[in-house]
């Protein structure tokens, strides 16, 4: 199994949004092979949330299938690219490559000296060809004018759509937005209200998504070069879900801000010894009853909005960052798909009554929680929707709840259900996602957010991991979506 990497203290902030190569690619290489021909060795370089490989030829140096001095003029040599009597097919995935993939950008953060964390882990596994989730998480300085001036912490998930440009911006710009906001609240009485946090923090999210969508027509009226046009342009035309999770330790609460489909789930030990799962957010989709009445009342007369069921015009979730083909007027969509090559909108044929927009909005829905005071632990759990598609809220915090009682009291090796030979078939395709089952159940990693996608994979059902990890982009995205994970440990608020 690879060890995950353990910081020992929070960061300060780390934003988290990479672009891996191709598992198929990566996996015929380790930290001493040699390409051959070369003089360099291959070198790993491995960083948080990250993996970067770096590699270079010795001047004159070949690779595989060309001879030794290919240069500009120099034909390839093709007599020996494969054998003529059989296919040579790329071996199957190993045992060692799902726990490459499974914590290649897996954290464990302790000892933050922020009172009442314990400890938090984070987790990511992409579907698509570039993963287009991202996230952030860490510590800041208090931004309220009251409290005791303790640090803050900050957890973030991001889901990135129609590419990743939306997910990484936001891990740069989304916080120093709310802290701002948070920054410029006056006490009322010498209090600050969660109402005004509140306020503040969905001024913040409004504030940056207008930045992004309303300068379009700015960027494409001005005298910029066109592929600084282009650049500028493409967090607007992407899109992306957004998860923040603020705690203040001053006060012990938990500040909730949720746009679009990405999940946040509490923990609570009840007094008979039982886990019991609570929702900090509601999935903002076509299929959410406050999304739909919101929308028919602010679009009356257009009845197809909802065409496709539990989408708003094709659209899953009902409110996002980006996506500015939802947001921008008719007018400005055309051009943007004459000039700047954006498909993307929806067609008049298949959605009549498209019109004007704005059907989306980067609004957050904001809940404030207080957590139980010391003695009384609780855990987070928030991701996208790629670990959610897998497991309810009360499995996810069962699993994390079961793994955190045998970190502290060790069990023999058979109760860890570690990975076994099955019978269970593996079949993936219509109808066959990737799915938690009990049954299936495994406690073998060190991090609990990798246990809990392992678990969505297929759990101790060795077979079933593997055939769910050996799809590639596009087919994987029908059995299983880009998925990050971070998983909170409370342990109460000491010194109360």
């Amino acid at each position: 199994m690879m060890t995950q990497q353990l910081v020992r203290r929070a960061p300060r902030l780390v934003a988290v949004a990479t672009t891996k190569i191709a598992t198929s690619q990566a996996r015929s290489f380790t930290s001493d092979t040699k390409l051959k021909g070369a003089s360099n060795t291959l070198l790993v370089l491995g960083g948080l949330g990250s993996a970067f490989l770096a590699y270079e030829y010795a001047a004159g140096a070949g690779v595989a299938g060309q001879t030794k001095d290919v240069g500009a003029n120099k034909v390839p040599d093709l007599n020996n690219l494969g054998p003529s009597d059989r296919i040579d097919y790329s071996p199957a995935i190993t045992i060692e490559d799902v726990e490459r993939r499974l914590n290649a950008g897996a954290f464990s953060c302790r000892d933050g000296n922020v009172r009442g964390v314990e400890r938090y882990d984070g987790a990511e596994l992409g579907s698509n060809a570039i993963n287009e989730d991202a996230s952030v998480h860490g510590k800041f300085e208090s931004p309220l004018k009251t409290g005791d001036g303790s640090e803050w912490m900050a957890w973030g998930v991001f889901d990135g759509h129609n590419g990743w440009h939306t997910s990484k911006l936001l891990t740069k710009q989304l916080l120093p937005y709310v802290q701002q906001a948070l920054r410029n609240i006056e006490p009322e009485n010498g209090v600050i209200s969660d109402a005004q946090i509140h306020e503040a923090i969905g001024s913040a999210f409004r504030n940056l998504d207008d930045a992004l969508v309303k300068s379009a027509k700015v960027i494409i009226e001005s005298d910029l070069p066109y592929s600084e046009k282009v650049e500028k342009l493409k967090p607007a035309q992407s899109g992306a879900c957004a998860l923040l999770t603020l705690y203040d330790p001053s006060s012990g609460k938990l500040h909730v801000a949720n746009t679009g489909d990405c999940r946040a789930v509490i923990g609570y030990k009840t007094p008979d010894g039982k886990w019991k799962a609570r929702a900090l957010t509601k999935d903002q989709t076509g299929r959410n009853k406050d999304e739909i009445a919101r929308l028919k009342a602010q679009f009356p007369d257009e009845p197809n909005i909802f065409l496709s069921k539990g989408r708003v015009y094709g659209m899953m979730p009902s409110r996002t960052f980006g996506d500015g083909l939802y947001k921008w007027d008719k007018e400005l969509r055309g051009r943007l798909r004459d000039e700047y090559n954006d498909f993307r909108q929806p067609s008049d044929s298949r959605y009549p009554g498209f019109g004007d927009g704005p059907y989306l909005t980067a609004s957050p829905v904001v809940n404030t929680i207080e957590l139980p005071k010391s003695g009384h632990p609780c855990v987070l759990i928030q991701a996208t929707d790629g670990l959610w598609d897998t497991m309810g809220n009360q499995n996810a915090i069962d699993l994390v709840s079961r793994w955190s009682d045998l970190q502290k009291s060790p069990q023999p090796e058979h109760e860890t259900n570690t990975s076994v030979q099955s019978p269970e078939p593996v079949r993936f395709g219509n109808r066959a996602a990737c799915w938690y089952s009990e049954a299936r159940a495994t406690y073998q990693d060190s991090n609990a957010a990798v246990h809990l996608i392992r678990n969505g994979l297929g759990g101790k059902h060795d077979e079933m991991v593997r055939g769910a990890l050996s799809f590639t982009s596009p087919l994987s995205r029908w059995i299983r979506d880009d998925a990050t994970v971070q998983v909170v440990f409370f342990g109460g608020r000491r010194g109360e």
